[in-house]
């Protein structure tokens, strides 16, 4: 591993170690490899999350978490730019982790910008599936989940 993914990894332990302690503590008895890979996962949903709950002016968050796609596009054409992708980079390589999921969450996140309160009960399960089922979805191969079956909660 190169120095600058054990960086990118160290990046997304810190993030995980300041902004989730008792999800950082949770993971510490996986092996470095999977353990790494939530932390990286974790990260990407934290950034990403936290450009929809900052104050900055709507149209910058849009502008914000348009780029972040962007930069997840790079992430699984090889060529990310951020820390965070360019360890989210190896992880999905090596994990097989759709980018759907990823996608998924940014369209969540950017409902909160939008969207106070939900109408229906679909439109709520909806956001849950993007802000919260993805995550897991994202984390199953991590963990070495491979049975079809454990997918099945999956929004088709």
């Amino acid at each position: 591993m190169s120095t600058d993914t054990q960086e990118a990894y160290a990046y997304c332990r810190a993030v995980t170690r300041q902004h989730a302690k008792n999800f950082y503590y949770a993971f510490l008895f996986l092996p470095r490899a999977q353990r790494d890979a939530i932390y990286t996962v974790y990260a990407f949903c934290r950034y990403c999350d936290d450009i929809a709950d900052d104050d900055h002016a709507l149209m910058t968050q849009h502008t914000l978490l348009q780029h972040w796609r962007q930069e997840l596009d790079k992430c699984y054409a090889g060529m990310p730019t951020h820390r965070i992708t360019q360890a989210l980079q190896r992880t999905v390589t090596h994990y097989a982790i759709p980018k759907h999921y990823f996608e998924e969450l940014i369209c969540g996140v950017e409902m909160d910008l939008a969207i106070q309160r939900y109408a229906t009960f679909a439109d709520l399960e909806q956001y849950c599936y993007r802000v919260a089922s993805v995550v897991g979805l994202a984390c199953l191969p991590i963990f070495g989940a491979t049975h079809a079956g454990v997918q099945s909660y999956e929004k088709k």
